[in-house]
């Protein structure tokens, strides 16, 4: 619900509300290993065959409740100065009911408050100034399946303090954004691919600088880019991964830089075109950093026609199919996840 009110000689801009919500989560799974092999770079689907009497390695009911409420206050202090603050509570329980012979119902709650608060100063129409702090939880049922191996762990904290600026030009055709922050995370989890059960990792700790530039470039050009540089890195851990320390080491599928452009252009007559090039550096693929996915750069493609009543939109993704790995598994540090190939898509969209 939101609200608009004057007091203490004051604009405000209220926003207040309450959430609940219910999941359950039926699931059964039985599996088994050393049934087929498949080539990597010339897959070919094995015929597998379900066998009923294989005992199921996951049989139970999860259920997960979420109440939780929320306030926040965009405050006018003056023409050139606005205060955002605002608080979120939750209340997040978790339960694992068993149909194991043997296995134990497992139950967590987690109760926390999530604060925000950002301070913007706008000397012009044109420029704009701001400072950000935020602090969030995430429990350890949203990311691993609550069971004994992780139902005693805390939730994850996020903190993210920020710092920016905007400014437009041309009179507001384009737009520059740059801005600094660190965000940290306590808690971290991760599966320990020996003993497959969940690990803390510590404390990680991003600093990073992102910077944007969008705008009209003339006779129907545009422009859309950003730019980010990431110095992150696992400040507090005793856990040991692949030999090594995971302390000082840089947190998995982190790069230290990535990049993306697209530009657009009107050809007349209903006709668009565009195309856009992503970058994305060298990540690791495990805590340990001993296992390298090599940075790759992607080049998409689009031509569309538009009318007052419909769109028609074509898409080609990975323009030069190039071969790279997207993401590790997680699981192991030698396996990992291909990024798709060279694909097609066709949209149409009509407005009544």
């Amino acid at each position: 619900m939101t609200q608009r009110a004057e007091f203490f000689g004051m604009q405000h801009q209220l926003l207040y509300g309450i959430e609940i919500g219910k999941q359950d989560k039926d699931q059964v799974n039985r599996s088994k290993t050393n049934v087929a092999t498949v080539n990597l770079f010339k897959p070919v689907l094995p015929v597998l065959q379900l066998e009923a009497n294989v005992a199921p390695g996951t049989d139970n009911l999860g259920i997960m409740k979420n109440k939780s409420v929320y306030v926040q206050d965009l405050a006018t202090l003056t023409p050139q100065w606005k205060l955002l603050a605002g608080v979120r509570y939750d209340d997040f329980s978790q339960e694992t009911r068993e149909r194991r012979v043997g296995q134990k119902n497992l139950e967590r709650t987690d109760r926390a408050w999530s604060p925000r608060a950002g301070l913007v100063y706008q000397p012009s129409g044109t420029v704009s100034y701001y400072a950000s702090f935020s602090k969030s939880f995430q429990p350890s049922g949203e990311t691993f399946a609550l069971a004994a191996n992780n139902a005693t762990i805390e939730p994850e904290e996020t903190t993210n303090k920020e710092v920016g600026a905007k400014i437009d030009l041309f009179g507001g055709q384009a737009t520059v954004g740059a801005s600094l922050f660190r965000l940290q995370r306590t808690g971290i989890k991760a599966t320990d691919p020996v003993t497959n059960t969940v690990m803390p990792v510590g404390t990680q700790r991003t600093d990073g600088l992102e910077l944007t530039f969008t705008g009209e470039l003339g006779q129907g050009w545009q422009v859309a880019s950003g730019l980010a540089l990431l110095d992150a890195e696992i400040i507090k851990s005793i856990a040991r991964d692949d030999g090594q320390n995971v302390q000082g080491k840089q947190p998995t599928l982190t790069p230290k830089r990535s990049a993306n452009i697209w530009l657009n252009k009107a050809l007349g007559g209903g006709w668009f075109t565009g195309a856009g090039v992503n970058y994305q550096g060298d990540r690791f693929a495990n805590p340990g950093n001993t296992t390298t996915l090599p940075g790759y750069t992607v080049v998409d493609a689009m031509l569309a026609y538009r009318t007052t009543s419909y769109d028609v939109q074509l898409n080609v993704n990975n323009l030069f199919d190039r071969e790279y790995i997207v993401s590790g598994h997680g699981s192991s540090k030698l396996l990992n996840l291909p990024g798709a190939p060279r694909n097609f898509r066709v949209t149409a969209r009509y407005r009544f």
